[in-house]
């Protein structure tokens, strides 16, 4: 798939999302170092493992980090879901991966057991679609990166990447502290996977590149997540609310592996939720439904462990900025969103996707990767539309746009409120959330007019129950000219 002439994203995601393995991948790299090995680092590591003789992940943690925190994934222990945008490629990646995952504890939920996280209405979806992946983040990591070190090509070293071996306008290497000593990883490609606090910035001013612009959209959230053995009786696998008063912004849990349910609240601000396995639980029985006590009534498995995510980030890579070549960036590392989202598994698997389709093109090497960027720029672009719309709203923070964007967001978010009322308009606003199509599907004739008759009906509703209002008040007022008091029913 080439980007050489305007194309419309809505087309462009499509190209990816139903991207299809090369039956003979041609090899185009002698060496390429990651660095980073978590999510989006393991998927870039297996996209280059077709196309380079060795493939080398540069991680602090090691090979075998283990289940517990570690300071690369800080909030790996938080709920994590698998959309399905980005496990149609994790199954293409690694063949019988979803079904490996089930069989090993994980679970998958049907859309339609999942309360919509767009909308924030407490409805149903009714729309058919592969549904999402219930499994820990140590879980889901552990099964994707047994297969990605299992290739020939793969190798990890234990060590913190520590800046850019820059030569002829390309980027030839990175520095590695490792034991105490530096080292030079010598590479034909360079892929920075180091996440949220990525120093790529710093290293390339530091070389006499342009520093990539950072955008960082304030949302102080804050959350929860509890590990409980499960219920006698299993609870439908997962529940997510949004936009509740109060003090709980909204909740979510699922069964997982080991016979265990995870269960996350969050909370926006001041709002903190309970640390305490006490506290936790009583404020699931003060904000939320019934089922979450439920699944909160077993033994702990260890500890509540909390985060907050001050903001949401990502970088710009693209033009005008003067990049070297043989450099890219993915993951967290270019773009991090609010989490409630469930985004970030499946963007680092589209992330990599738009790394296959740039090699497969057999790019020029020696020049800026404008073709990756652009790619990866659609998906990004995607995710932080619809992660970022109720932020705006909420936080009353105006960010960079373009005309067209703010238009597209306008009308976007006409939808998504509209999605609980029509089912047609509720399937793509599901098709969106879980990464399948391009948020622009959500703006087509037929969407944008069946979500204009919704908000038509709510305003002829509000207007019937204004003037009903309206008339008993002047009904009352009539009353009182005439002298006499109203009768209960009128009052009422």
């Amino acid at each position: 798939m080439a980007i050489d002439r305007p194309r419309r994203p809505a087309g462009v995601f499509a190209d990816l999302v139903s991207t299809t393995t090369s039956t003979a991948p041609r090899q185009v790299l002698g060496r390429a170092v990651v660095m980073g090995g978590s999510v989006a680092g393991l998927l870039a590591a297996r996209v280059l493992a077709d196309v380079a003789a060795e493939v080398v992940i540069v991680e602090r943690d090691g090979p075998d980090p283990g289940v517990d925190d570690r300071p690369g994934v800080p909030h790996g222990l938080q709920v994590h879901a698998l959309l399905a945008g980005g496990r149609l490629h994790l199954d293409r990646w690694f063949p019988g991966f979803s079904a490996d995952c089930v069989a090993a504890g994980a679970f998958v939920a049907p859309s339609r057991d999942l309360r919509p996280a767009l909308t924030g209405r407490h409805r149903w979806l009714r729309s058919v679609d592969p549904g999402v992946m219930s499994g820990s983040r140590p879980f889901l990591e552990g099964m994707i990166r047994r297969r990605v070190l299992a290739l020939p090509a793969v190798t990890v070293v234990t060590g913190r990447a520590t800046g850019l071996e820059c030569r002829g306008g390309a980027v030839t290497g990175v520095h590695v502290e490792a034991g105490g000593e530096q080292r030079l990883e010598r590479a034909d490609l360079v892929v920075d996977a180091t996440g949220r606090a990525s120093r790529l910035g710093e290293w390339l001013e530091r070389a006499g590149w342009d520093r990539p612009d950072l955008l960082r959209l304030p949302i102080e959230l804050s959350y929860a997540t509890g590990y409980f053995r499960s219920p006698a009786t299993p609870e439908p696998p997962m529940w997510l609310i949004r936009d509740l008063p109060g003090r709980t912004n909204g909740g979510v849990y699922g069964p997982i592996e080991d016979d265990r349910y995870i269960v996350m609240i969050s909370a926006y601000g001041d709002h903190r939720p309970g640390s305490t396995i006490e506290d936790f639980r009583a404020q699931l029985r003060a904000d939320l439904p019934e089922p979450f006590t439920v699944v909160t009534a077993g033994e702990p498995q260890g500890p509540i462990r909390t985060y907050h995510m001050a903001d949401s980030r990502r970088r710009d890579f693209g033009p005008p900025h003067r990049l070297p070549a043989r450099l890219v960036a993915v993951g967290d590392a270019v773009a991090s969103f609010n989490p409630t989202f469930g985004q970030g598994i499946s963007s680092a698997a589209l992330h990599a996707a738009c790394l296959e389709s740039y090699l497969s093109d057999g790019p020029d090497l020696d020049a800026p990767a404008d073709g990756f960027f652009a790619r990866q720029r659609v998906v990004v672009d995607a995710a932080w539309r619809l992660s970022t719309i109720m932020d705006v709203r909420r936080t009353g923070v105006v960010l960079p746009l373009s005309r067209r964007e703010r238009l597209a967001r306008g009308l976007t978010e006409r939808v998504l409120t509209a999605a609980p009322q029509d089912a047609t308009v509720e399937a793509a606003v599901t098709a969106a959330g879980f990464m399948l199509v391009h948020p622009d599907v959500l703006l087509t004739p037929a969407v944008l007019a069946r979500a204009a008759v919704v908000h038509a009906r709510v305003a002829v509703a509000r207007g019937v129950v204004a003037a009903r209002h309206g008339l008993r008040w002047l009904a009352g007022r009539v009353n009182e000219r005439r002298g006499r008091r109203p009768l209960p029913a009128e009052a009422a």
